[in-house]
């Protein structure tokens, strides 16, 4: 009455009230149902909430249901998430959000179970209440995974927690029914599932990528146990007091409460996997399924190599130099293609040493000389100032032949993805480089780490009108017959050379619905203007498309060259 405590009664007071009130929300809107579902949880976590068994009870059934839930919204996230930063952002932070109340929920009621020890209806909710737990946990790890998030030190202690609990009553090896669609499962089985999920990502996975590694834990961890004697010196390890995943083992003498595991037999699977895609490669060489098949056994090498007992590290495509200094970003195609366009260079102020009344005045007036170059490099500093990643300048950390290791702010680092095309500029430096986002990985809240596979020395942008075939067989060229040119759209002209004296590999990044095999199309870049015919695909994404080109016939100068827009 005076509202000392909240009562039980309401759609998760008991395990039938739970059914009719998920049988009741809208099946056809699953955020509207996390929303609903989310807010019960949250009731339950505060501390002036009544928790009782037949409550629990009633989570299980709500938490059994939330399993479809979840298919669906992850299947919307990797299908989905990539056509609109407002769409991922909506999806991943439901996911997160349930993971979150779960753990909050089931946390809140481990702490009343050990307030009632001896209660035997907590006790024999108790293994299910730790199992649960983990698969939140393993969620959690696996959602954050799609941002290229670890686990801080914290949320490893709290992962170890309730597998220590179920080692201190016996429970970690009962048999569990957690989600009907996956079968019986332990709680050595989840525990293990996540600290394998953790230690085979690399960091570069695409969100599908994760997925199916995710898919395939259950049968993996199938094959693996957690001992507390090794059974060979190259095995891995995990300190159950300590706030990390799972280790190689070293030389050195182990402290603390250490589980080995042996991934050997995960391992062999691994491989054998890895022969039979690359058999599938051999055989179908030119057909639709040998890109898919190549994407594949790239995944399995990065992941075998991270499962080995004997650390087999992969080779580097270039050794790392250690670099330093700030360099500005613009981060996708579109921003960058944009500001091309305007200004196909940052220009760099050139002092003006000349001394002459007018500019002593200038100076005694407006305390600076307004020459023409300090306009155009004032002009140059807002248009990067428009275009640029927020957050401000990035952070070279060092650089190979092959790419870069950047720190940027986080603030960035949220709306920056895998496969995202960047362009950066080096200050100091004339020239803007173009690469592909391969790896992220956060480093504290304010700072993540970036690597950046670079395919371009230097880029311009460069104009694309398609060519049409006439009634004589000819083409339309540059304009020349109104109305039978095509449309005009612009992409990024590529130049790469690995080292200093190469010839230079050229390329085109274009918007996919421009990418059409076998049309002819009139290329201008500067003052050069060719006709070329997209080659083969390097690679594709959702916002551009990185194609060969096939040049049909040399360059030349531009007499007729379509007017610049």
């Amino acid at each position: 009455m005076f509202g000392l405590g909240k009562s039980a009664l309401g759609p998760l007071s008991d395990p039938r009230s739970a059914e009719r009130w998920l049988a009741s929300l809208p099946a056809n809107d699953p955020l509207v149902v996390e929303r609903e579902l989310l807010a019960e949880l949250r009731n339950l976590s505060e501390r002036t909430a009544r928790r009782t068994p037949t409550v629990l009870e009633a989570v299980f059934v709500a938490d059994a249901r939330a399993n479809n839930l979840v298919r669906t919204l992850t299947a919307q996230y990797a299908e989905h998430a990539n056509r609109s930063p407002k769409i991922e952002k909506q999806l991943w932070q439901a996911l997160f959000d349930l993971t979150q109340g779960f753990e909050a929920c089931y946390a809140a009621f481990a702490r009343e179970i050990t307030d009632r020890a001896q209660h035997n209806k907590w006790h024999a909710l108790l293994p299910e209440l730790l199992g649960r737990q983990m698969v939140h946990l393993g969620r959690d790890a696996k959602v954050r995974l799609y941002h290229c998030e670890h686990w801080i030190p914290a949320k490893w202690a709290e992962l170890h927690a309730p597998f220590i609990r179920a080692c201190a009553h016996q429970v970690e090896r009962q048999p569990l029914m957690l989600d009907a669609m996956s079968g019986a499962t332990t709680l050595e089985r989840e525990y293990l599932a996540v600290l394998v999920l953790q230690l085979a990502d690399p960091g570069n996975l695409a969100p599908k990528q994760i997925e199916w590694v995710a898919a395939q834990l259950d049968e993996w961890c199938r094959l693996l146990r957690l001992t507390l004697d090794p059974k060979s010196t190259m095995t891995f390890y995990v300190d159950l007091a300590g706030s990390a995943g799972l280790k190689r083992r070293s030389l050195g003498p182990l402290e603390g409460r250490v589980l080995f595991v042996d991934t050997q037999p995960l391992y062999t699977l691994l491989l054998q996997n890895r022969a039979a895609l690359e058999q599938a490669v051999k055989n179908d060489q030119g057909s639709e399924k040998t890109s898919q098949h190549r994407e594949q056994l790239e995944l399995f090498i990065k992941i075998a190599s991270r499962i080995d007992p004997e650390f087999r590290p992969l080779s580097r495509r270039g050794e790392r130099i250690p670099a330093s200094g700030a360099v500005d970003a613009i981060v996708g195609f579109s921003g960058i293609a944009d500001f091309l366009r305007g200004d196909k260079a940052t220009p760099t102020a050139d002092s003006d040493t000349r001394r002459s009344f007018g500019n002593t005045m200038e100076l005694a007036v407006f305390g600076r000389t307004r020459t023409e170059p300090d306009h155009r490099f004032e002009n140059a500093q807002r248009r990067l100032a428009a275009f640029a990643a927020p957050g401000g300048p990035w952070e070279i950390k060092d650089t190979s032949a092959s790419g870069f290791r950047l720190h940027a702010p986080m603030s960035v680092a949220t709306e920056v993805t895998l496969s995202m095309v960047v362009a950066i500029h080096q200050r100091g430096q004339d020239t803007w480089v173009l690469g592909i986002v391969r790896r992220m990985r956060r480093l504290s809240a304010g700072v993540a780490e970036i690597g950046l596979q670079l395919i371009a020395n230097t880029l311009v942008i460069g104009s694309l009108i398609e060519q049409r075939k006439l009634r004589d067989g000819n083409y339309a060229l540059n304009g020349d017959h109104p109305g039978d040119a095509g449309r005009r759209f612009y992409g990024l002209f590529l130049s790469f050379h690995r080292r200093a004296g190469d010839s230079p590999v050229q390329s085109l990044i274009v918007p996919p619905v421009e990418y059409q095999v076998g049309r002819r199309y009139t290329l201008q870049v500067d003052n050069s203007v060719r006709t070329i015919r997209f080659g083969r695909l390097i690679e594709q994404q959702k916002d551009w498309v990185w194609t060969v080109i096939d040049p049909l016939e040399p360059d030349a100068a531009p007499t007729d060259a379509p007017p610049r827009q």
